[in-house]
């Protein structure tokens, strides 16, 4: 089981971050203005501030500590944690949006050979971003757990549970493999085989997803002499999907203008590409790769509907510019600032096109291998026309690998000055001093967009860009040792995940009961497990069990994870390791070291002088004081326990 919450995000997510917090901080602002001229009672003392859940505050310190006693005491004292499951945890000071620490643990796990496609995942959460994680992960059992959402006119209302058994009504499963089956079915002619083979053993599905239950379509009309055989393969076509979702918006990038997921963007894409795909012979992505001339001709084809989109805006949104053909003028005017007429407007949009592109790029290296860059981001609020994503086999994109910024320094970079208060006085003070070098990056009051939205909360929120040199050139100023209080100085470090093994715990021997009967219980005796000769003696020592080492989680067991960021806590699923250097396979720098040694229960153990048993000599490191971006070393990849 694996429990990870939110560490320090990308550059590129940190931009949606800072928007959500300003315009938190605003909403808050706003709701007591009403609530004094509506002469309600208002409670004493400071108001619950929801920006402190952010990686760095006093709160997620405390909760990353608070967390680990709690997973000590629940393996030592509770019966159903006692069942032989190894448990991980990545707080805060762990770098990394907590799905995506998952999904790293998970891609190193599948090169090592403790890894079986018959190993069942279970991630827990709301994130929709959870459903694309895992169609790209192409695990064969992979399953979303989700909690009922109830809506109401007031927004979105959490299903209370009540600690009966009548709590597992309020969640729901969803299947990824069924949404590839539907996915591949839409290509599925005659009586070709399915996208998956389903088997009715009780274990669930026996089958490959990357394997070639494929099919075969015609790339061209049957008088044409292009005609010839083009193979379907299915993990292809669910990577082209994610892919076309990245086009309609995420966290990291914005939408195409035309492009509406509320307005059926999604369907309109699937169908252009279904028409294209033969003829193309091939497909938008291999992976991580990205065909430039076929998404020019995908974007051309789509962007048929974009001067449609323009004039309904023009008579809803009453913008007469966005009639007929004047809609490209007069879009770029009012996003922009410039004239497509001029004589810099041809470099003006080769800018927004390679920009553009670099973000396609990072997103979806982003969700197949994990961060391609630290520091890259989208440095505009909106994106360019598809109309005009013209000559894209000319543009190359590449990224610096860079480091994520210090977790006080990322503070600075997402908070807005009315939650100051969370960050050590000297960096305060670059926050709320008119005076400050910095202070234009803090503004009080600022604009918002509707761009179309029919929700407040989907607005643009135009704040100034964080300009990275100026704002960490200020920061290296501040003492850390002098103006810092010990605790502050740990806030501001960097650390490994922690791992609790079973075999160092005590275990029992009788069966937990489910809280339901089901025909799929997996009996106890089932779960292998093997006691480590460290841990005689050991049960009643404080975090007795806890290892930083990282060795995978035992053969067949899904992992959970908890999430919080910018929001109340919730769960969801996880896993974290090395990128390029997972669990079993030797590191890329030279303080490698853990062992292969393998016990029942299917972990990996560490030996004298290996990482894993540096690590369990002292914990307290992870991140010096040397630096912005933290003390680790950047190579190939970015190690946190450096």
């Amino acid at each position: 089981m694996f429990l990870a919450v939110d560490g320090v995000a990308p550059r590129a997510k940190m931009n949606q971050q800072r928007s959500r917090r300003f315009r938190s901080a605003k909403d808050a602002e706003r709701a007591l203005a009403e609530a004094i001229a509506r002469d309600d009672p208002i409670p004493s003392g400071i108001p619950f501030d929801s920006n402190c859940i952010t990686p760095g505050t006093e709160f997620m310190y405390r909760l990353s500590n608070n967390f680990r006693r709690w997973i000590d005491k629940k393996m030592r004292t509770d019966p159903v944690w006692q069942q032989g499951c190894t448990v991980v945890f990545s707080g805060s000071e762990v770098p990394g949006e907590g799905e995506h620490k998952i999904m790293d643990y998970i891609r190193a796990w599948k090169k090592t050979n403790a890894y079986s496609p018959e190993i069942r995942h279970c991630m827990y959460g709301l994130d929709a971003d959870l459903m694309m994680l895992g169609l790209v992960a192409h695990a064969p059992h992979f399953t979303l757990l989700r909690e009922k959402m109830k809506f109401t006119k007031s927004g979105r209302k959490t299903p209370e549970m009540k600690g009966t058994s009548s709590d597992a009504d309020e969640f729901q499963l969803l299947e990824i493999s069924m949404l590839r089956d539907m996915l591949y079915l839409e290509f599925k002619r005659g009586n070709e085989p399915p996208f998956a083979r389903r088997s009715r053993s009780p274990l669930g599905r026996q089958f490959d997803t990357d394997s070639n239950q494929n099919l075969t379509i015609n790339s061209a009309p049957s008088n044409s002499p292009n005609r010839r055989k083009f193979r379907v393969v299915p993990s292809r076509i669910v990577d082209d999907f994610v892919f076309m979702c990245m086009l309609v918006g995420n966290d990291f990038l914005p939408h195409l203008p035309h492009l509406d997921i509320a307005e059926g963007a999604i369907n309109v894409m699937f169908r252009v590409y279904k028409d294209m795909l033969p003829a193309w012979g091939d497909y938008l992505t291999d992976r991580h790769r990205l065909h430039h001339d076929r998404l020019q001709s995908f974007l051309k084809r789509v962007g048929d509907g974009e001067q449609n989109y323009f004039e309904l805006r023009a008579r809803t949104d009453d913008i007469p510019e966005y009639k007929d053909e004047r809609y490209r003028r007069a879009y770029y005017r009012e996003k922009f600032g410039f004239d497509v007429n001029a004589d810099d407007a041809h470099e003006k949009l080769r800018r927004l096109r390679r920009i553009y592109m670099e973000g396609l790029h990072w997103v979806l290296q982003y969700y197949h291998n994990g961060v391609s860059s630290w520091n890259w981001y989208y440095p505009d609020f909106y994106a360019i026309l598809a109309s005009d994503m013209v000559a894209l086999r000319k543009i190359k994109v590449q990224f610096e690998r860079g480091r994520p910024f210090r977790p006080l320094t990322q503070l600075m970079a997402v908070l807005p000055p009315e939650s100051s208060r969370f960050l050590p006085e000297p960096m305060r003070d670059l926050m709320v001093n008119p005076q400050s070098p910095v202070a234009d990056f803090y503004p009080v009051d600022f604009e918002t967009d509707q761009n179309g939205k029919r929700n407040a909360w989907e607005a643009v929120v135009i704040v100034p860009f964080i300009e990275e040199d100026r704002l960490l050139g200020e920061v290296k100023k501040i003492n850390r040792s002098t103006e810092f209080t010990h605790e502050e100085r740990q806030r501001d470090r960097f650390g490994p995940a922690n791992w609790f093994h079973a075999r160092d715990y005590p275990s029992i021997d009788y069966r937990i009961p489910p809280v339901r009967s089901s025909i799929f219980d997996v009996r106890t005796s089932y779960r292998g497990r093997s006691q480590s000769p460290q841990s005689e003696g050991r049960y009643g020592s404080r975090f007795s069990g806890a290892r930083n080492s990282r060795s995978p989680s035992p053969r067949g067991q899904g992992v959970s994870r908890t999430r919080t960021e910018g929001r109340s806590p919730r769960t969801g699923s996880g896993a974290r390791t090395k990128e390029g250097g997972g669990p079993g396979r030797k590191p890329a720098n030279r303080n490698s070291g853990i062992g292969t040694g393998g016990g029942r229960d299917g972990s990996l153990r560490s030996g004298p002088g290996s990482r894993s048993d540096r690590m369990n000599r002292d914990t307290s490191r992870g991140g010096g004081e040397s630096g912005e971006r933290g003390d680790a070393r950047i190579g190939e990849s970015f190690d946190v326990v450096e």
